[in-house]
């Protein structure tokens, strides 16, 4: 696989230097793990990909699946144009005759991946110009897509995108995080304290979010 080139975020500095005068408890999280900054791949399939895969399971679950599946895909692409650099896109998955399934994924996750590869292959011009549009247009159209849910668009704006101001109020490890550094009494507590902290950390609250999750995961997942 020939891999792009990875950006990273150019407001990152500022926001963290944001994020540490507005909250001390996330300063001390933020300078822990300074050196641990959020980047992006650069390709829209594998976010998807990787984002599908990670529902409802753990991170490192998701992570040992999808680096299976990415690898099976590449290997089949490589046999079959022997080409042995060959990026995995939505074509590269839809030629492929893997069997998903040994893998873990089920079909309805399968099924969710086959119809984003369809909607990219489709609408190439929607996908090549995104920096067009807001986070809240871009979570409109990912979630019209059957089996696409808030937090997979979320996901998708963080690590393709970069958006600076997404907070994924439903995930479980950003939750555990919250609860743990605010000493609060369990989950529910985390969850209430975020309309709160949202307000604090705007409008950084995609570095909030990386923080914390390097706070309880020393080598986040990258979407």
């Amino acid at each position: 696989m020939t891999p792009s080139k990875l950006k990273f975020p150019n407001y990152w500095d500022e926001g963290f230097k944001g994020l540490c005068a507005s909250d001390p408890i996330l300063a001390k999280i933020a300078i822990q793990n300074k050196e641990i900054k959020l980047y992006s791949h650069r390709n829209v399939f594998l976010t998807l990909v990787r984002a599908i895969v990670s529902q409802q399971i753990s991170s490192q679950a998701a992570e040992k699946i999808s680096y299976k599946l990415l690898f099976l895909i590449s290997l089949e692409s490589c046999t079959l144009t022997r080409e042995l650099n060959k990026v995995i896109d939505a074509s590269t998955f839809l030629r492929s005759k893997s069997c998903f399934k040994r893998l873990g994924i089920s079909q309805k996750k399968y099924t969710t991946m086959n119809t984003v590869a369809h909607h990219l292959n489709n609408n190439k011009d929607y996908w090549k110009n995104l920096d067009n549009f807001s986070d809240v247009e871009i979570l409109s159209e990912l979630t019209n897509i059957k089996g696409i849910g808030v937090w997979t668009g979320q996901m998708f704006l963080i690590f393709h995108l970069m958006r600076p101001n997404v907070l994924p109020e439903t995930d479980f490890g950003l939750l555990k995080s919250i609860m743990k550094n605010y000493s609060l009494p369990d989950i529910l507590s985390a969850k209430q304290q975020l309309p709160k902290l949202k307000e604090k950390w705007a409008p950084w609250n995609t570095i909030a979010t990386w923080y914390l999750w390097c706070d309880i995961d020393p080598r986040p997942f990258i979407y």
